[in-house]
């Protein structure tokens, strides 16, 4: 049998980047749930609220909320979009701007915690960690839908 702890492995690294990134992101003030979404709002904007999905994982749903947050707090501005008038652009306020610039150190020291401890360079973690994240894309779009599992049911 196949070895299977990869998305349990997958999960429990996204739970510890979180805490890292938390960590030191607190005494700048941006959720690490929303340092994500605005750098790639930083680095595409203006852009769609479905590119921002397609690059970055985020369901609409879950991305809708975070862009309102987003806008509710002065970080991110709506602003029309002259290709799809039932659309939107996502662009950062000079505010949202000012707060991803005072993450940036913040950062660097969680990368820089995090180097210590790693037995290769970190650009060779990133390559796989790009591989991987390709894959699980083309995954999930090849995919058909879940169907639904009956955990009551006996197993042969």
């Amino acid at each position: 049998m196949t070895d299977r702890h990869l998305f349990l492995t997958a999960t429990t690294i996204a739970q510890y980047v979180a805490q890292i990134v938390e960590k030191h992101l607190a005494p700048v003030g941006l959720p690490v749930h929303l340092l994500a979404l605005t750098t790639h709002i930083r680095d595409h904007q203006p852009t769609s609220p479905s590119a921002i999905s397609a690059a970055s994982g985020i369901p609409m749903t879950t991305l809708r909320d975070n862009v309102e947050r987003l806008v509710g707090q002065g970080l991110a501005r709506r602003v029309p979009n002259p290709d799809d008038r039932r659309s939107y652009l996502v662009t950062l306020t000079s505010k949202g701007e000012i707060l991803l610039r005072a993450a940036d150190p913040a950062l660097l020291s969680a990368y820089l915690a995090l180097e210590q401890h790693l037995d290769r360079p970190l650009a060779d973690y990133q390559r796989e960690l790009d591989a991987l994240a390709a894959a699980l894309r083309e995954a999930l779009e090849l995919e058909a839908p879940a169907s639904s599992v009956d955990v009551g049911a006996p197993t042969q």
